[in-house]
């Protein structure tokens, strides 16, 4: 019989999200995979969300114990921790007050946050790094996710939106971002950024492999370059203990991580932080989200001695 406790960690990306039960000790269990667009193509988002979480709940934790459902989103959190917004790829969420939709579906306390902090997270236990510190994560996906981590907590400012330093502009610029501003660096340096590249500089070669078969043309090179601008941004700022580098960008096949490191420490004030300044690119793992939400629903539940 399964007497432990557990997290119920929720990683909700654009494409995928993945669940899995988290023990004290943060090893995890049960992962399983969904289409994101299952919750959101019929229906109401949030009431096929709770089911979803519900149904998965019932067949894979027969007699240990659910603390807490902590969810990742990939949009702007509030102050509060309850509602979403800029949910561009979870249509029906915009504004709703997600955690008590699934608090009263599921009878258990929720958490939410943006991706990137439990992103970051993990990273930070991962790399077994102590307090205090200031830790940056940038994750390069379809979009950039940013966290921001000072002396063991998020910072997430006054009204919940810090850490978005991918909507910083770039002047004279008229494409349009999602979050509906132009020029966002964010549109130049990300998976949106590199498929519109690929279509037009390199159509017959899939995207997976466009830094494999062209990563030393001039355009791959100057979106590299755009992918700096941000870090050294936010490290000139914060001068950080650890900046962490990941998402599915960064781990593309023959990504250039040297020639990014090198573009961020050219432009990075001196002597300091370059000088010292220490950078990680992070270990690709399905489990990440999963653990770092967890991570933080334990400190969350230590802290209500629970």
């Amino acid at each position: 019989m399964d007497n432990k406790e557990y997290v119920l960690g929720l990683d909700i990306g654009g494409t995928n999200m993945r669940l899995g039960l988290v023990d004290r000790e943060y090893n995890v269990r049960n992962v399983e995979v969904f289409a994101t667009k299952t919750i959101y193509e019929k229906g109401s988002t949030p009431q096929n969300m709770a089911a979803l979480i519900k149904d998965y709940w019932q067949r894979n934790l027969k007699d240990g114990r659910l603390l807490m459902v902590a969810a990742g989103f990939p949009s702007v959190v509030d102050k509060a921790r309850r509602h979403l917004y800029s949910s561009t790829n979870l249509p029906g969420l915009d504004g709703v007050d997600i955690v008590a939709v699934l608090e009263e579906k599921l009878n258990i306390p929720v958490m939410i946050d943006h991706d990137a902090y439990y992103l970051l997270a993990y990273d930070i236990h991962n790399n077994t790094l102590t307090y205090p510190g200031t830790f940056l994560g940038f994750y390069f996906g379809t979009g950039m996710g940013n966290a921001i981590f000072i002396n063991g907590r998020p910072y997430i400012g006054k009204n919940g939106t810090a850490s978005e330093v991918g909507h910083m502009v770039y002047p004279k610029r008229d494409e349009v971002c999602s979050c509906g501003n132009k020029g966002c660096i964010e549109i130049y340096s990300c998976g949106k950024g590199l498929e519109r590249i690929a279509a037009e500089y390199f159509p017959d070669t899939i995207i997976r492999e466009v830094f494999e078969k062209h990563g030393s043309s001039k355009i791959l090179d100057d979106f590299v370059r755009f992918m700096a601008v941000p870090v050294i941004a936010e490290v000139n700022i914060l001068d950080p203990d650890v900046v962490f580098i990941g998402g599915g960008l960064a781990q593309m096949k023959s990504f250039p991580r040297e020639k990014l490191v090198t573009y961020i420490l050219e432009n990075t004030r001196k002597p300091f932080p370059a000088e010292n300044l220490d950078i990680r690119f992070t270990k690709p793992g399905p489990e990440n989200g999963i653990i770092g939400a967890a991570l933080e629903a334990y400190r969350k539940l230590k802290e209500n001695n629970v």
